[in-house]
């Protein structure tokens, strides 16, 4: 076995546990022999729907990957394979392939569920895939080092780009989940070359020096300081989670290039944006998108969900047991921290509710649907959910400033759950409005109950402390 091999092995072994990869890879099984019974059975699959699903994983993959943006180097590869004597430029290209086979692991475990029922032949598949996973790891790469701002717009433009296939644009990287393969693959040849051609070049250059440095490097820092005087125990926690969102997460790449941004927001400014944002997707559903009403406001429900649910949740990685669960009782503070950040997100998402009712007034019938999900399930499961990561340790403590911690485990597709449960809910409110109702209302009876027994939030707070936060 050569160095270089090992070397590629260690790295990925690194980035995926043995159960995450084992669920992978059954998943991508599944897609396959699915798909060729399908073939040889000769039966058609007549709705649009995998389509619809098929389109906006692909389409977040896109715009995710390149927000987040740059190679993936974890506190492990700080603290030991930088260190190793090992050619640089072999390592560069080691943890850039490393990161094709987890993302293209991934990729095709998430979307290639929906191959069997796309309609496509075996060639069709195998060339826009590896073009598609080629692309998006590419480019994501190559943009790592771009402000904040930039690949926020590239994600925006990508993201526009990447739905279009919904409203009849077939050349789209996104175009082959949609029925259209050939356009597909005519866009992605093109981009994906000129993508890894800037994306070699840039691997083929990055400095040395930087890399040896790379364990000091971080801007998490906070511009303002919040002033508690007229707050204290509770009212000070509600005070901060409902008046001030955190949105954090790791930007930038290459090793040097790592980024770890944490800032605070005040909540009438991001209130202001959303009613902005509202407005504009009320003005354009309303004149532009009329007739394919139920379809707009589905997607938009989960996207907005899937945002404001990663962000939300994920805030638990920046909590410190030892200030926090020492000043107050922990299984009290767990639930008001809930409790605070579910508040807060329903009030960003109020204008967004309020558009789909204005949608309905004006006409749009299946508008309605989407907002019992929005209103009552989406708190609701913001609450569960925020007990089962803390009570499963799903997302690893952040600990040092410019590193991300983790890897790809099992336990993480618990995450993704309660998106799936909302994605559900809102299908079946646009079909039946009262069985939505119902669905909600029995989660937020779920919660409370929840809300309700203190126990299980103190074996929470234990748990993420025997899980290693402090």
């Amino acid at each position: 076995m050569s160095n270089a091999f090992k070397l590629l092995k260690f790295v990925i072994k690194t980035r995926v546990s043995n159960t995450m990869l084992a669920i992978l890879i059954i998943v991508i099984l599944y897609s396959i022999f699915t798909g060729v019974e399908l073939m040889r059975s000769g039966v058609k699959i007549e709705t649009k729907l995998p389509g619809y699903y098929a389109v906006a994983y692909a389409t977040f993959f896109m715009a995710f990957s390149s927000f987040s943006g740059g190679l993936a180097v974890l506190k492990s590869d700080r603290d030991y394979l930088f260190m190793l004597p090992i050619k640089k430029s072999q390592l560069i290209f080691s943890l850039f392939i490393a990161q094709i086979i987890v993302l293209g692991t991934a990729i095709i475990a998430f979307i290639g569920f929906y191959l069997p029922f796309l309609g496509l032949n075996a060639w069709e598949s195998a060339i826009s895939y590896i073009l598609f996973i080629l692309f998006i790891t590419s480019l994501s790469t190559y943009v790592g080092d771009l402000t904040t701002i930039r690949k926020a717009l590239v994600s925006i433009i990508l993201a526009i780009w990447g739905i279009s296939p919904y409203f009849g644009f077939e050349y789209t990287p996104t175009a082959i989940f949609f029925g259209y393969p050939i356009y597909g693959i005519e866009v992605l040849f093109p981009i994906t070359l000129l993508s890894m051609i800037l994306t070699i070049r840039k691997l083929s250059n990055v400095s040395l020096e930087y890399q040896r440095s790379i364990s000091k490097e971080g801007n998490a820092e906070f511009k303002n300081n919040l002033k508690f005087d007229r707050y204290k125990g509770l009212k000070a926690l509600y005070y901060l989670s409902i008046n001030y969102i955190t949105i954090s997460g790791r930007s930038g790449g290459l090793g040097y290039g790592i980024r770890y941004f944490s800032n605070r927001i005040k909540l009438t400014t991001l209130l202001i944006i959303m009613s902005i944002i509202s407005i504009i997707y009320f003005i354009i559903t309303w004149k532009i998108f009329f007739d394919y009403v139920q379809i707009a406001t589905l997607l938009v429900t989960i996207f907005s969900i899937s945002f404001f649910y990663s962000f939300t949740q994920s805030s638990i990685a920046n909590e410190r047991p030892w200030l926090s669960f020492t000043s107050i009782d922990p299984g009290k503070y767990l639930v008001h921290f809930s409790i605070s950040k579910t508040i807060s997100t329903f009030i960003i998402t109020l204008p967004l509710i309020l558009a789909n009712i204005g949608l309905y007034l004006v006409g749009g019938k299946d508008a309605i649907a989407q907002v019992p999900p929005l209103a009552i399930a989406f708190p609701s499961l913001l609450i569960i959910s925020f007990y089962i990561i803390t009570k499963f340790n799903i997302i690893p403590q952040m600990k040092e400033e410019g590193v991300m911690p983790g890897q790809m485990r099992g336990r993480q597709m618990f995450f993704a759950i309660p998106i799936y449960i909302i994605i559900f809910i809102a299908a079946i409110s646009l079909f039946n409005v009262l069985s939505g109702v119902i669905a909600s209302i029995i989660l937020l009876i779920i919660a409370i109950i929840m809300i309700i027994n203190r126990k299980i939030w103190r074996n929470a707070a234990l748990s993420l402390v025997e899980n290693g936060y402090t």
